[in-house]
């Protein structure tokens, strides 16, 4: 009975995929577990060992910057090795780095262990694009973006929502020894429920855009692949910017309301989580409008966010001026709604159009990459902006980082326009 035999085919499928899309989204959110809880303590470890911002920033760009490269060289492999045992080395590597991040008390050593964590961090990303890219076809592909780009806002919000609630009743170490227990646990389920692609079970791959297989040359054809593509280095570029503002506002907001708003831990993470909080939603929205309104063209609906990330920093302090501290969750939200949108288009939806290329895990890499340098950049020179010039003079340097993302985004969208047109 082929035809049973079809049916039957394709029930087990979509029961698989349903099962890879619920492990991949719990596995990275659970990632930021043990990567952005140093932002909410921060304030308590600078307190505790008497550290300036700018010296504790370093520990934050040693992370950016080690997961930036982690992003570019393990974005290939992740095209080339197994991404279910490569995933699961990640987290158990990370579950290390945070138990002796909680033990170390030298400037140093924390910026070297909180730069190895960057790097074990940077086998989720490519490795587990690369496993939906395999198990989900090109028309399913923006209802996986849509439903999977929440997970690492999510992952967030729960990350600092538990480092709060440590920090104010164990201490600060806490809030990286429970994580660490944590990653182990998603490491087993992450082995247990995945499996790397559909013939692996016995089943048809959906249809793709072309074949998924890798081309044969190693890490340079891959990265000479990108730099020459017409449209990843201008994406890149985006995503430079993008993370300039993103990732400062991730690691600096709960020490920016400490100091200027006088609160307390647990009152500082309350008001921060509006970040992550609204950037669900705006993951969401900008996958629902690109897709409805653009065709799933990315630049357009980028070029807004942008310009909109732009104005949301321009009006936080005003509006929070204006109508008092009530304001901060709404102010912080659409930055995080706007920041978070623009995030899910470059580094979800975009990495996805090169399955048929077989570079899914290397092009996600590679934009993660960028958007980890700018990051980077982001995170010390923030510090240093605050504390020699004062906090005003940082939301110049996010707002002018917004703006050059969204030429960037207006030189995607002309280049591509271009393209369709010969």
């Amino acid at each position: 009975m082929p035809q049973a035999d079809d049916n039957e085919r394709r029930v087990a499928l979509r029961h698989w995929q349903r099962r890879i899309l619920v492990t991949s989204w719990l596995t990275y959110a659970s990632l930021y577990l043990g990567r952005v809880n140093l932002a909410v303590a921060l304030p308590a470890l600078q307190s505790d060992l008497g550290w300036t911002k700018s010296e504790t920033g370093w520990i934050g760009t040693a992370f950016f910057w080690v997961y930036a490269l982690g992003q570019l060289v393990n974005g290939v492999l992740g095209d080339r090795w197994s991404p279910r045992l490569f995933v699961a080395t990640g987290l158990i590597g990370s579950a290390l780095a945070n138990l002796s991040f909680g033990f170390s008390n030298r400037l140093l050593l924390l910026a070297l262990i909180w730069g190895a964590n960057g790097y074990v961090q940077a086998t989720g990303w490519g490795p587990i694009m690369r496993v939906l890219g395999n198990w989900f076809g090109r028309r399913q592909r923006a209802r996986v973006t849509a439903i999977f780009g929440p997970c690492y806002t999510a992952g967030h919000i729960v990350s600092w929502l538990l480092a709060g609630f440590l920090i104010a009743r164990v201490g600060w170490r806490a809030a990286f020894w429970t994580p660490a227990a944590l990653l182990i646990l998603s490491a087993a389920h992450w082995v247990w429920r995945v499996r790397d692609a559909p013939a692996d079970v016995g089943l048809p791959a959906p249809e793709t855009n072309g074949t998924t297989s890798l081309r044969q040359g190693g890490m340079r054809e891959a990265w000479m692949y990108m730099l020459r593509h017409p449209r990843l280095p201008l994406a890149a570029l985006a995503c430079v910017c993008l993370g300039a503002v993103k990732e400062s506002f991730t690691l600096w907001t709960p020490t920016y309301l400490s100091e200027v708003y006088r609160f307390g831990i647990t009152q500082a993470a309350a008001n921060a989580i509006w970040l992550p909080l609204a950037g669900g939603v705006g993951v969401v929205l900008a996958g629902w409008v690109s897709h409805r309104f653009f065709r799933a063209e990315e630049a357009p609906v980028g070029i807004g966010l942008f310009a909109g990330l732009a104005l949301a920093v321009v009006l936080y302090r005003p509006l929070v001026a204006a109508f008092g501290l009530a304001a901060i969750p709404l102010a912080l939200g659409l930055i995080g709604a706007l920041s978070n949108g623009a995030n899910g288009l470059l580094l979800t939806a975009l990495p996805m159009t090169q399955s048929g290329e077989g570079r899914v895990s290397s092009a996600a890499g590679f934009l993660d990459f960028s958007n980890y340098v700018g990051a980077g950049i982001g995170g010390v020179l923030s510090g240093v902006v605050a504390d020699r010039w004062g906090w005003g003079v940082a939301f110049g340097f996010w707002i002018a980082a917004a703006v050059m993302g969204m030429f960037m985004m207006a030189a995607l969208w002309r280049k591509r326009r271009i393209s369709q047109a010969v």
